[in-house]
């Protein structure tokens, strides 16, 4: 009887425990919706941005820029309480990173769709080509294998490539200097990793130098002492400096120039249509 009756209040206990949890996880999930597709082009699809534009390179000379495709930052909710939720979260927890990250240069950290993970980071990547970069180096930082989609327009384009410093592989695995698999299939070879490297890189640790990572709070930081990046970011400027020309800044589009129509006087337009009859 005394089992019983203990059976039924442990029972119990854990109902009225586990019930709020229970009903939250499986009840309690809202709408089903899907998420949308990011539109980069606005500030509300980054988990992190630099707080203003970082100087061109035609302004102020080289400097480094870090996209970070770090934990969080996918998403995937099934309802809008959870899509809040993650977004809070990915912000949060690139914030701590960049925190870090940031004495390497400004940090980009694009928010994706895990399921379209391919198509959002390669639509990330694209929009910081075109409205962020400016002609500045810029280096990747994962804690995972990047789709090769994203990473496409680096082997196509060679001044792309010439400016791309490599990847930073954030990793808890203190001391291990193991091949990490940067790009989603490579096997982990290092011919397959190389290709996407510059061409300063001969071996593949020049391109995956480790970031050593720990736990705060929940969330994912930097936890080492020495330089980030080590001898891969040491001197990258000065050899850029010295390697690699500087982008020209951009003339603008043939709509922003004003056209001025100089003639002599007492010469008009209906003097001109004359003289072509």
């Amino acid at each position: 009887m005394k089992r019983a009756l203990l059976i039924v209040g442990i029972i119990v206990v854990l109902g009225v425990g586990l019930g709020p949890w229970a009903y939250r996880t499986f009840r309690d999930q809202g709408d089903v919706i899907a998420l949308p597709a990011f539109d980069y082009r606005t500030n509300d699809s980054w988990a992190a941005l630099p707080a203003e534009m970082p100087p061109a390179v035609w302004a102020e000379g080289w400097a480094v820029d870090v996209i970070l495709v770090g934990p969080d930052d996918g998403l995937a909710p099934r309802s809008a309480a959870q899509i809040a939720s993650q977004t809070e979260r990915a912000i949060e927890q690139s914030s701590r990173l960049a925190d870090s990250l940031s004495v390497v240069g400004p940090v980009y950290a694009p928010l994706y769709r895990d399921a379209n993970a391919a198509s959002d980071l390669s639509a990330a990547f694209k929009a910081y080509v075109d409205d962020h970069n400016r002609g500045r180096a810029f280096v990747i930082a994962t804690d995972h294998p990047l789709p090769p989609a994203m990473l496409a327009p680096i082997m196509a384009d060679e001044t792309l490539r010439e400016r791309f410093g490599g990847f930073l592989r954030l990793t808890r695995a203190r001391g291990d200097s193991g091949l990490f698999a940067s790009v989603a299939g490579a096997e982990n070879s290092a011919s397959d990793l190389l290709a996407y490297c510059p061409d300063r890189f001969t071996e593949a640790p020049e391109c995956q130098p480790v970031v050593e990572i720990g736990r705060q709070d929940g969330m994912m930081i930097v936890s080492q002492e020495e330089p980030i990046g080590g001898d891969n970011l040491t001197g990258l400027e000065e050899w850029l400096e010295a390697n690699v020309a500087k982008t020209a800044e951009p003339l603008g589009s043939l709509e922003e120039v004003e056209i001025i129509d100089i003639r002599r006087p007492g010469d008009t337009d209906a003097k001109r249509d004359a003289a072509e009859n």
